[in-house]
Order: C-alpha cells, then structure tokens, then sequence
C-alpha cells in the first residue's frame, strides 16, 4: 500500500513525465494514423489529378489505395500509382467527359450573362443540380472501382445507388459541401479536398455493402 501511494505521489510530483507518455500514445492512435493516411492520399491525387481529365481516374485510385490501407494490404504509393494507371487506360473517356461537364457547369453557375437570358436564372440552378448529383454517382464510382472493373457498369451501378440508398447520397453532399466551404474560407487547402472525398466515398461504399 505503501509503495502504491508513493508511486502515485512520484507521479503527482512529476506531472511532467505524463505528458510525452500521453503524447506518444496519441501519435501512435489509429486516428491519427488514418489522418495521416488521408492527407498522403490527398496529396496524391491532387498531384494525378492536375490536368483535370484524370481526376476520375485519380479518385478512383485514391480509394482503392484507402480501402487496401484500411484491410492491411499493401498501400505503397508505387500500387497507388499503377492504380492509377489502370483506372485512366480502361475509363479515360469518362474522365475526359466528366471534366468537359464539370466545366460547363462552372461556366453556366458563373458567367454574367445568364443573369439577362429569359429563363437564365431557372437554366443556371438547374444545371447546378444536375452537377451536383453528377458528383455523388461519380464519387460513388469511384469509391467502387477495382482493377476488374467496367467504367460503364460502374457508374450505372452507382446511379441506381445513389437512388436507392437516400442516406448515403446525402453524405457525399455533404462531404461536397464541406470541401467547398473550406476551398472557400481558404483557398490553398483544396490540396486537402480529394482526401477528404475519398475518405467519405469509402466511408459510404464500406456502409452500403
């Protein structure tokens, strides 16, 4: 008993040694680890995704390269990479159309002139809409490809998802609006956003299953 209060007391008397030991123990949480994991595959993607026409194909790579992190198999980004590689060889028209609509989307959402069309106001909300469902059935696409998969069956599977599992699509707004309030509040952390999409596309593909 005697020895237990002085070891109590020694740690009273010495709060300084608890600190790095809590610290240590953070740094090594699975939270932390998974955050740290995020903001690599982050990184990662931007990096693929900067012409724009491989952004699909980057997505998808992302998370696969997540989902083998999370069920402890290799996630070098070497594998990453070859990921990447495959998802563009086999679903390079896909990116290229998703990045011409997207595009148009943003010009329609932006330009001042359809403030002065008749109907322009209507046109412009309407086409936001569509971009935005858009978004949710590609990143569930993407949340779903492996190297065995059809683009094609992808996105029709993703689309009957995204009607079907109201939850779940409402998660991917979600996770849609968030990125876009904080590129707003901050522009230089968009590097951040495609983790943080890919982490919710898994995070929806992991709970609809």
């Amino acid at each position: 008993m005697t020895h237990v209060n002085t070891a109590g007391a020694a740690s009273r008397a010495h709060p300084s040694r608890q600190g790095p030991r809590r610290v240590a123990r953070l740094l090594s949480s699975r939270g932390l680890t998974l955050f740290s994991e995020t903001i690599v595959v982050s990184l990662a993607v931007a990096v693929l995704a900067i012409p724009a026409v491989t952004a699909l194909p980057a997505m998808a790579a992302g998370a696969s390269h997540f989902r083998r992190h999370v069920e402890g198999e290799s996630d070098s980004l070497v594998e990453l990479g070859r990921d990447f590689l495959r998802a563009l060889r086999s679903g390079w028209l896909w990116g290229v159309a998703s990045a011409v609509a997207f595009a148009a989307v943003t010009v329609t959402l932006t330009t001042p002139a359809m403030q002065g069309m008749p109907g322009g106001e209507v046109f412009r909300w309407s086409s936001g809409a569509i971009g935005v469902m858009a978004a949710v059935v590609l990143l569930r696409a993407a949340g779903g490809w492996d190297p065995a998969s059809r683009w094609s069956a992808l996105i029709r599977e993703a689309a009957e998802k995204s009607a079907r599992d109201i939850a779940g699509s409402l998660l991917l707004l979600l996770a849609l609006a968030l990125s876009a309030l904080i590129v707003w509040m901050f522009a230089p952390l968009v590097v951040l956003v495609p983790g943080m999409l890919v982490l919710a596309t898994r995070a929806v593909a992991t709970r609809s299953r």
